[in-house]
Formats: C-alpha cells, sequence, structure tokens
C-alpha cells in the first residue's frame, strides 16, 4: 500500500526545518513560534507554521534544546525504597514542585549500596542538573561520594548523613521527638514507658533509643533493660507481636509503648487487645511515621510524625537555588517531627499512677 505525501513526512519524526520547509519560513521564524516570540509575526503566519506543526506531529527534540540552552531541566531522584508509603509522599511533593519550575524528574531505585553507586553514574552521564537521594537511614558507606568531581550537580540527601558538607542534607530530629514524647506521656502520668526498637543497622533507631534514654534521664525515670524489646520493622508481624507479648508480661507490666514505627505500632495494638486489654485504657501505644493508615486503625494511633514530604519540599528548592545560581553553597537543615496525639494514648490506669 503506498503512502501519500503527508503520510510519508509523517512516518519519521519530523525535524523543525521540515516544519519551516512546508510552512514556507525560515527556521528562525519558527523557532519563534515555539518561543513564544510571535509578538512581530502576522495572524496569518502564525496560523501556517501552527497547523504545519500539527500535520507534521512535531515534537521538539528536548537534546537539541539541551545543547542549545546547556541545560537538561532535569533533577534525577534516587528512591532507596520505592514501596514505602512515606516515599511515595515525597515524591507526590518533589515531581510537582519541580514541574512548576520546569524541571523534569528522572527517577531511579536502589535497594543496596551498588545500586546507588550505578544509578549516581547513570544520572551523572543523563546530565542530571541536580540530584535527590530519599535514603533509609541504613548506614551508608560513603566513599564513591568524595570521589565525586566538583563539577558534579548539586545534591540534596533526606534522611541519610554524610561527611561532607558540599551536600545539601536534611535530617528529622529523631532523637528531641522521643524525648518530646515521653515528656507528654510523662504529663499524662506515665513512669513506665517501654520501648519496641527498630533494627540496630538504621541510624534512625538507634537515635530514637538515644532520645528515650534522654527523656527518661530527663524526668528521673529509671531505664530498664528489660522494658526494651525489639520492634523490627524489616521483620514480619509477628516478631514484634512476640515482642508485645514479652512486655505485656512482664512484672509490673509497661503502662505505654512507643514502637518503632507505625507498623509495629499495629503490630502491638492487635496483640494487646487479644491478650484482653484495652487501648489506651490499660496500655498506651505511640508509633511513629504518621502512615496514612493511622486514622483507620481502632481506635486512631497517636504517632511522631516524620516531615517527609516537607523534606522533599526543601530539597528541591534547595537545588533549584544552586543550580540557578541563586545560593552557591550547600546547607544542612534537622526538621523537627511533631506528636500528633489521636486515641491510642490517654493516662495510666488509676493504680498504675
Amino acid at each position: 500500500m503506498l503512502m501519500s505525501k503527508a503520510q510519508q513526512k509523517t512516518a519519521k519524526r519530523a525535524t523543525i526545518k521540515d516544519v519551516a520547509r512546508d510552512a514556507g519560513v525560515s527556521v528562525t521564524t519558527v523557532s519563534n513560534v515555539l518561543n513564544g516570540r510571535t509578538e512581530a509575526m502576522t495572524a496569518e503566519t502564525l496560523r501556517r507554521i501552527q497547523e504545519t506543526i500539527r500535520v507534521l506531529n512535531y515534537r521538539p527534540s528536548s537534546v537539541a534544546r539541551s545543547l542549545v540552552n546547556n541545560s537538561t531541566a532535569t533533577i534525577g531522584v534516587i528512591v532507596a525504597e520505592i514501596h514505602t508509603p512515606l516515599f511515595l509522599q515525597a515524591l507526590n511533593t518533589i515531581e510537582p514542585l519541580a514541574r512548576s519550575a520546569n524541571y523534569h524528574i528522572l527517577l531511579s531505585t536502589a535497594r543496596s549500596y551498588d545500586d546507588e553507586r550505578q544509578a549516581v553514574n547513570l544520572l551523572l552521564e543523563k546530565q542530571v542538573e541536580g540530584i535527590i537521594f530519599l535514603c533509609t537511614s541504613a548506614y551508608q558507606d560513603n566513599d564513591y561520594l568524595l570521589q565525586l568531581p566538583l563539577s558534579a550537580p548539586p545534591m540534596a540527601f533526606i534522611n541519610r548523613a554524610t561527611e561532607q558538607d558540599r551536600f545539601n542534607q536534611i535530617h528529622l530530629d529523631n532523637v528531641n521527638a522521643i524525648v518530646a514524647t515521653i515528656d507528654y506521656l510523662v504529663g499524662l502520668g506515665h513512669r513506665r514507658i517501654a520501648h519496641l526498637h527498630g533494627p540496630a543497622s538504621r541510624r534512625s533507631s538507634n537515635e530514637r533509643l538515644r532520645g528515650y534514654r534522654q527523656g527518661l534521664e530527663k524526668h528521673n525515670l529509671s531505664y530498664r533493660e528489660d522494658y526494651i524489646a525489639l520492634g523490627d520493622y524489616l521483620a514480619p508481624p509477628d516478631a514484634s507481636e512476640q515482642s508485645t507479648l514479652t512486655l505485656l508480661n512482664l512484672s509490673p507490666r509497661p503502662t505505654a509503648i512507643i514502637a518503632a514505627d507505625d507498623i509495629v505500632a499495629a503490630a502491638a495494638m492487635r496483640t494487646i487487645q487479644r491478650a484482653g486489654l484495652k487501648i489506651p485504657q490499660d496500655i498506651t501505644v505511640i508509633g511513629i511515621d504518621d502512615h496514612p493508615f493511622c486514622t483507620y486503625l481502632n481506635p486512631t494511633l497517636t504517632t511522631v510524625q516524620l516531615p517527609i514530604t516537607e523534606a522533599g519540599r526543601q530539597a528541591v528548592e534547595l537545588l533549584i537555588a544552586q543550580m540557578t545560581g541563586e545560593r552557591a553553597t550547600s546547607v544542612q537543615r534537622t526538621l523537627s517531627c511533631p506528636l500528633i496525639i489521636r486515641e491510642s494514648s490517654g493516662p495510666p490506669p488509676d493504680n498504675e499512677k
């Protein structure tokens, strides 16, 4: 079957020269239309060029534009755990904010140190103008970052500590968040406060344990080893359920539990309720993260909110400021983590005060 002349033209990707030839104008005139410079152009010329663009299905080449403008208008984002709801919330902030500033997002996942290093190399090859790292708090070897050339684009790390001040770093204040949680519980009358702590391989877990100890010391409460149990959110929920049972079998039993995260808190709540105890009348449970499902639990979960959305917003703004020359140096910021009070927390039983 023979193709018409118009079909032959659209069978391959049209170029700006094709548009100029068919519209009977110069390449510069077509470029002016593409870039909105049409003030001195007649309505007929503008109409003819726009119609030709439509017929040829012409799309400007982003590669060609980047060569002309010396800019790819692209920000790379490396996500450690794409399935994590908090990271998805951050992406839902990062992408539209970048787009509103006329930047595209190039997304890559990195489940391991090697994955991350390869992702960085790939993004550098793509000539992105900045990179945002959405990290877990796993202890990472940052040696390869030390070897990046000074000409590397600006970078922003969320929830990851590096020793280089050349990178933007946004930290979450886990220590003071747990101290404030202890303040809240003591204010309710609690004195026996347990902690289901996260895996030791995560920096955030150790920071929260440090905050727990500081909070107890602040209120002259004794630190008890038996009030510490593993709430490993990387393990199946039954591990946290068993740890909760261990705490419930203590004498005297804790009147409040601070869990490693909301998932561990949900497992603890189920275990407590299966044991015939009421939340918060018999025991208070507090989580960490503020996942959307917290409001669907019964009772709704009091939790420490990790401001990952705000961290994503600040990461984009910091990168754009550096990419556009508004800021020459990187910054480090620590975001506070507020306690969101819901139904799972309350005073201890009268006989336990």
